[in-house]
């Protein structure tokens, strides 16, 4: 487990900040002020039940749980050189649509409906397919007439088109050592927490976790060997997952997490 192993004797922390219009896309934080923004209590959903779960790409879906807030906060810094906050919306990286606009944070954006998602996207409910994605983006305008977007993990939330999702839970699973819980937890729709990663059911290794339709995947954890293998949710609500390996570790193995 030489990667696992692995101590990072130095974090740095860069802001990343894109230009609208300069081509190397690169711009300091100085020059928006040290303006620090926050969209990490954003939450929202779009999910419903595809009519052929086998053929996601072609298949119609029935809608039943819709909303979004979006939520944007100053974390620290000066709003002196800022004329103002605009919000803009894409579907699957397409045309930005307005939404709207602030002189200042915080800020934030609701919706209840699907009509609200698609307006002004040219897209209707018919044509969303599990798997599209709403990206909201804010866009800062300075007083210079500088234009910015902040790098994705600052100023954006995207929510992706899915199936209702219910894995929330402990599970047991059963190792030479006896049977140990593995704790799920969701953070928003579809998209989880598991509190350890197999095979090391004690020691923390938070795992995330995307359910598509009942397919799960990993979608990462805390250090850099990769994941592999591939979930099933059973009728039962037990997950059952084959082909799980992590780099340099294991691979192949199975594992049955049992829903209490």
């Amino acid at each position: 487990m030489k990667k696992i192993n692995y101590i990072l004797s130095l974090l740095v922390i860069a802001f990343t900040i894109s230009c609208d219009s300069d081509t190397d896309n690169l711009a300091p934080v100085a020059d928006l002020g040290g303006v620090v923004m926050n969209t990490s209590i954003s939450d929202g959903a779009i999910l419903g039940v595809p009519n052929d779960a086998s053929d996601l790409d072609n298949s119609e879906i029935a809608f039943n749980a819709t909303y979004l807030d979006f939520d944007v906060r100053l974390n620290l810094g000066n709003e002196a050189g800022i004329s103002k906050y605009e919000i803009v919306k894409t579907f699957n990286g397409g045309d930005e649509v307005i939404v709207g606009e602030t002189a200042s944070l915080p800020f934030n954006l609701s919706y209840t409906t699907l009509d609200e998602y698609l307006d002004g996207t040219g897209v209707i409910a018919t044509d969303l397919r599990i798997g599209d994605k709403f990206t909201f983006k804010v866009k800062i305008y300075q007083n210079d007439g500088d234009v910015y977007y902040y790098s994705p993990n600052m100023g954006q939330f995207s929510v992706t088109v899915n199936c209702s999702s219910d894995l929330e839970g402990t599970y047991l699973v059963s190792y030479t050592g006896g049977d140990f819980p593995h704790v799920i937890t969701e953070i928003t729709p579809g998209i989880y927490e598991m509190s350890s990663m197999f095979g090391w059911p004690d020691a923390g290794y938070v795992t995330g976790l995307s359910d598509t339709c009942g397919v799960v995947t990993f979608t990462g954890w805390q250090w850099a060997n990769g994941l592999e293998g591939t979930g099933q949710v059973q009728p039962n609500g037990d997950i059952i997952f084959t082909e799980v390996g992590v780099e340099d570790v294991y691979s192949g193995n199975t594992y049955t997490m049992v829903k209490q």
